[in-house]
């Protein structure tokens, strides 16, 4: 039998101590019996370039891409994704050699889209008319992206400072479901589904919305979810509870982005027992 070779993959991130990416990863790599190993890198934003281009010529297999290089990594890719190039933003890399010229490529993909979609469907809830997004970054296109495509007849609110810079999606009948608006022109959110895309919350992140986010008119049962963790206690979940609806924290969504960034890097399909060692190590 052919030994395994060992590889390196790793997250980029500025913050990254929080990320629970790497646990999550060892855990899969113990349940197939593969010798590689994950680590976080704390990569501030004028350093994207050069950290890519070096773990690719450390022959890493692949790295996750989290805050703030989401949309920047895009213009460093060889290659991109349908998903990717749509949206505008990656958070996988995989690095591939051509057998040709001998170069190293940059392969970027789009796992988040696909990650929130499985992480969704964990929650029972109404079907989805309406829904609001708050914040624009890169988790925003990829979640917004998700949603329209999955949901032809959905509605969505999508609140940014900066309602002009959000990208028009490149989905059928896309641009006239969506009304993008700042965060004074919010008003109450209503309809099935409120998603947290901000870093509000996040270790070192703003406490506070720049507007009060208010629960009331959602509809029952509605889904509430902050791709934030872990979950700050007191925020935007602990308070839709009280409100009787349905919550979910970031790392249903992270496990599921981390399964199909696995199944791109490793190119095979995760075994259930695989994606529930995943889980059990990011509630560990």
């Amino acid at each position: 039998m052919t030994a395994i070779l060992p590889r390196s993959f790793g997250v980029f991130g500025d913050p990254v101590a929080h990320s629970r990416s790497p646990i999550m990863h060892a855990a899969a790599f113990a349940a197939l019996s593969l010798p590689h190993c994950y680590l976080p890198f704390h990569v501030s934003a004028g350093r994207l370039g050069e950290a890519v281009r070096g773990a690719a010529a450390l022959g890493f297999g692949g790295v996750n891409l989290t805050v703030p290089h989401k949309q920047a990594a895009l213009a460093l890719c060889d290659h991109r994704s349908d998903t990717a190039e749509r949206v505008g933003a990656v958070n996988t890399l995989r690095f591939v050699p051509n057998l040709d010229t001998g170069a190293i490529e940059i392969h970027g993909h789009n796992t988040d889209a696909r990650g929130f979609l499985d992480a969704l469907d964990e929650l029972d809830g109404p079907p989805l008319r309406r829904a609001t997004i708050l914040g624009a970054g890169g988790a925003s296109l990829a979640i917004a992206d998700a949603l329209l495509g999955a949901h032809p007849e959905l509605e969505l609110t999508w609140v940014s400072r900066r309602p002009e810079h959000i990208p028009s999606l490149a989905l059928a009948n896309a641009t006239e479901r969506v009304r993008r608006c700042n965060w004074q022109e919010l008003g109450t959110p209503r309809g099935e589904l409120l998603v947290n895309t901000t870093i509000v919350g996040l270790a070192g992140g703003p406490e506070a919305f720049p507007v009060d986010i208010e629960l009331d008119q959602l509809e029952p049962r509605a889904r509430v979810i902050d791709i934030v963790y872990p979950r700050p206690s007191g925020g935007l979940l602990d308070r839709a509870v009280a409100a009787g609806l349905t919550v979910q924290d970031g790392l249903p969504m992270l496990l599921w982005q981390g399964v199909r960034a696995l199944e791109l890097w490793l190119e095979l399909v995760i075994p259930d027992h695989a994606v529930e060692a995943m889980r059990t190590a990011l509630y560990s």
